[in-house]
């Protein structure tokens, strides 16, 4: 069974429909990016997927059940979520963020055990956010910030992952690492992990599967060899470009003409 998928997904605002009728399969066990031109959907959706955004019309659905019928801490156990713009409380410092990301895990007492405190220091390692813990949240730079907040998601420990643009304030050393990392993660521990990424040669390189979203519909999805070609890039991103591979990966590469 597929874990996660939408049917007839209608989302949007203020009474301004912004994702219309539309049906989505997350693939198990892969990595998959969304990708698109800004306002074109791909946040809506993705915060639609993760019941931060009630339908107007349509489900979602987690293991065969509607995210709506399921409370919050079932959904949380399961599907750990990066989105856009996090706040955090005031004077909160980087371990008691990212030790947040336990809650789920824990019983009606909080009671912090071995495996929690693992998972944390796992998160801060991987996240390169372990020489941080006693910082204030408010006193790090973008960069780091964003670092802190992938390694509450990751200290979740959940088998899905949904990020919204978690390279956002990195540096392109971090954004590789970043990827690197999510791909690692999705490769060693089977665990399926949805992206939002504006970097479309990234998400080439780092993903299997590429869903690439114009005016609130999906417009091609599938492997990246297969659907970014360059008529793909002009319609999606109103951009004349070359494709070629990646010399690295031998991925798509997208050359601007």
């Amino acid at each position: 069974m597929t874990r996660l998928r939408a049917e007839g997904l209608t989302l949007g605002y203020d009474g301004r429909t912004v994702v219309p009728n539309l049906d989505v399969t997350v693939l198990d066990r892969k990595m998959t990016a969304i990708v698109g031109a800004n306002a074109c959907g791909k946040s809506t959706l993705l915060r639609g997927l993760a019941r931060l955004l009630p339908p107007k019309d349509g489900a979602v659905y987690l293991d065969g059940r509607s995210l709506a019928d399921l409370s919050t801490l079932d959904v949380a156990k399961v599907l750990g979520l990066l989105p856009q713009t996090p706040v955090a409380p005031d004077g909160i410092t980087v371990a008691d963020l990212v030790s947040r990301g336990r809650y789920p895990h824990q019983g009606w007492f909080r009671r912090w055990t071995a495996g929690d405190h693992d998972a944390v220091a796992r998160a801060l390692e991987a996240t390169g956010t372990a020489d941080l813990v006693d910082r204030p949240i408010r006193e790090l730079s973008g960069g780091q910030r964003q670092r802190v907040w992938v390694a509450m998601a990751l200290a979740q420990d959940t088998d899905l992952l949904l990020l919204d643009e978690p390279t956002t304030f990195l540096d392109i050393n971090h954004q590789v690492e970043l990827l690197r990392l999510l791909r690692a993660l999705n490769a060693e521990s089977g665990k399926t992990i949805v992206a939002v990424l504006h970097d479309l040669n990234l998400a080439c390189r780092f993903c299997d599967h590429i869903i690439a979203m114009a005016d609130g519909a999906i417009v091609a999805e599938g492997p990246p060899a297969e659907v970014v070609t360059a008529a793909l890039v002009e319609k999606v991103f109103g951009m004349a470009c070359l494709i070629v591979p990646d010399p690295v990966a031998g991925t798509p590469m997208v050359v601007p003409a």
